[in-house]
């Protein structure tokens, strides 16, 4: 069967709850969802992103880009100070010698600093963009799996819907039956435990729908879902460099290089620095102040073994990204190979189940004639219609599970809605 086929299936089982549906219900619990036409997956997807707790940390680490960006285009390569010193002989020999000292001093860019850490900033600029994109990837995943949860549950409950409503019409033919005298008291008392298990059923797949429904609201916060979702299957075969996923490590692997040479080029915040000031010095009592300017020039040199230990602390980061993104490839690889074998299997699956679900029809329809004749007890009617229900379900879900395993595909192989 192919995938149009499919297709037309599934958006046979789509149902737009209507008012008089909810009013049905077993257990007077309802949570609302209704079904918009006019929504699509790509909808959903962008109004979940939107308010998803992650964005703030997006936002954060815009902000963390954007002052990396300021520090790099700054003149100056760290704080400027106000330099003030005097110094005065009273306490001692009380000769009146004083002197005073002033000066501002600025902190300098090193050779090739400034452009590391100009690098920086671009690359914390690029890992945001690049997590914003596999968050919403994230996101994109998470929509997907409840909206193919809520079709199957909803499935799920139309079916024990109608399983109900055939077992309390065969519950009403067969009391009248009793009370004509055709069949025995037993044969009521069976079709009626018959119905109550049915009604349990239909109880618990009622249950089952309003707990999809309110996960899918908790995640998206939208209480409308919308009626076509079925995807085609991505033409990606492997997992690539441009998977939001692994975009986003490889882009903190850079980020992480970036900070290696910039730390090593630091010294650990000791920047050269000039300070222009001035000295006014008294010789004694009785005598002037002699003014005289100063400039002074502040250079690091050596010390790498003091700057060592943060430079290597870089790496450890900057291994542990590469690491973590090799985990990542890994996990993607594994999820992959799944998801292309269960689209087989479950191809296979639906071929088998689809000519179960025509045999159990039609083994159906003759158990119900043999039965209104005579020719079975309501026990083995009872039995052959219970695997001819269970054959149609399996039927439905199967091509809802295969569809469901698309949208699969399509996630682990990083393709956006």
């Amino acid at each position: 069967m192919n995938i149009q086929a499919l297709a037309i299936i599934l958006l046979a089982l789509v149902v737009n709850p209507a008012a008089s549906a909810d009013e049905d219900l077993l257990v007077p619990h309802l949570d609302r969802m209704l079904r918009d036409p006019a929504l699509t997956l790509r909808d959903v997807v962008d109004t979940t992103f939107q308010q998803y707790p992650q964005g703030s940390l997006i936002g954060a680490l815009d902000d963390e880009a954007k002052a990396l960006h300021r520090r790099s285009d700054s003149l100056v390569a760290g704080y400027p100070m106000i330099y003030l010193q005097w110094i005065d002989d009273r306490a001692m020999n009380d000769r009146g010698v004083v002197q005073v000292q002033s000066g501002y001093q600025v902190p300098f860019w090193m050779w090739n600093q400034r452009s590391a850490s100009r690098t920086v900033a671009e690359d914390a600029e690029k890992a945001t963009a690049s997590f914003a994109a596999a968050v919403k990837h994230e996101v994109a995943g998470l929509v997907r799996n409840s909206l193919w949860n809520l079709e199957l549950v909803q499935n799920r409950r139309e079916l024990a819907q109608q399983v109900y409503d055939f077992s309390r019409q065969l519950y009403g033919a067969v009391k009248r039956r009793v009370e004509l005298g055709d069949l025995a008291r037993s044969d009521q008392l069976l079709a009626e435990s018959d119905l109550l298990e049915k009604q349990s059923l239909l109880t618990q797949a009622e249950a089952e729908v309003m707990h999809a429904r309110k996960a899918y609201s908790n995640l998206t916060r939208m209480e409308t879902a919308p009626v076509r979702f079925v995807e085609e299957q991505a033409a990606l075969k492997d997992i690539t460099p441009q998977h939001p996923a692994v975009a986003a490590a490889s882009a903190l692997i850079e980020r992480a290089q970036a900070e290696v040479e910039f730390t090593r080029l630091s010294k650990q915040g000791n920047q050269p620095s000039v300070m222009l000031g001035t000295q006014h010095d008294k010789a004694g009592r009785g005598e002037g102040f002699n003014n005289e300017t100063n400039l002074v020039l502040q250079i690091p040199i050596g010390g790498d073994s003091w700057n060592a230990p943060a430079v290597a602390q870089s790496n450890v980061t900057l291994t542990q990204k590469v690491v973590d993104r090799n985990i990542l490839l890994r996990q993607l690889e594994k999820a992959l190979h799944e998801a292309r074998h269960n689209l087989e299997v479950d191809h296979a699956l639906l071929q088998i189940a689809e000519q179960r679900k025509t045999l159990a029809e039609t083994h159906s329809k003759m158990s119900k004639l043999a039965f209104e004749s005579g020719e079975i007890q309501l026990i083995d009617y009872l039995k052959i219609l219970a695997t001819a229900q269970a054959a149609i379900r399996d039927a439905q879900e199967r091509s809802i599970n295969l569809q469901r395993d698309i949208a699969t595909y399509n996630q682990v192989v990083g393709v956006m809605p």
